[in-house]
């Protein structure tokens, strides 16, 4: 149990310094940290306990759209404002370094094998997104945050 905290630490520290790198405002980073640790604890459950395979990766990035979706309408943010930094863990770079590597030692085999993987984990990670982006606003109504009267008039 201690090693899926320390993950999920880790994974809210990546997506928090990559939300800086990619020139997030200063009051949205804490969100960006937060969806993309709690979408990286729920992929590692299900993938360690559970034994998912890529499905991990697509339960995770819905619950990053999910999230981003519902703070975007609270915040009066856009949605790719959270969901591009807090993806971040959930991509194969791993698989892509084996990819690299597999071509420059001439292992075909590997090298397809490996960028099949990744673009499989990209293809269920942008389905889940869509799924959630392509839902009707007046599901997430009842989230939003109503802007005060414009007093001046």
């Amino acid at each position: 149990m201690n090693t899926v905290i320390i993950e999920m630490i880790m994974a809210f520290s990546a997506c928090f310094f990559f939300a800086i790198v990619y020139n997030t405002p200063k009051r949205e980073l804490i969100f960006c940290g937060l969806f993309g640790g709690l979408a990286y604890g729920i992929y590692y459950c299900l993938t360690h306990f559970y034994g998912f395979g890529t499905s991990a990766n697509f339960f995770g990035a819905l619950l990053i759209a999910f999230l981003a979706r519902i703070t975007s309408l609270r915040r009066h943010i856009p949605v790719m404002v959270y969901v591009l930094p807090s993806v971040f863990p959930l991509s194969p770079g791993g698989n892509m370094y084996n990819a690299a590597y597999a071509i420059i030692i001439s292992d075909m085999y590997t090298a397809v094998d490996q960028t099949m993987v990744c673009i499989k984990i990209v293809g269920v990670c942008v389905i889940a997104i869509l799924i959630v982006l392509s839902l009707p606003e007046m599901l997430f109504r009842p989230f939003e945050k109503k802007c005060p009267a414009d007093v001046s008039k």
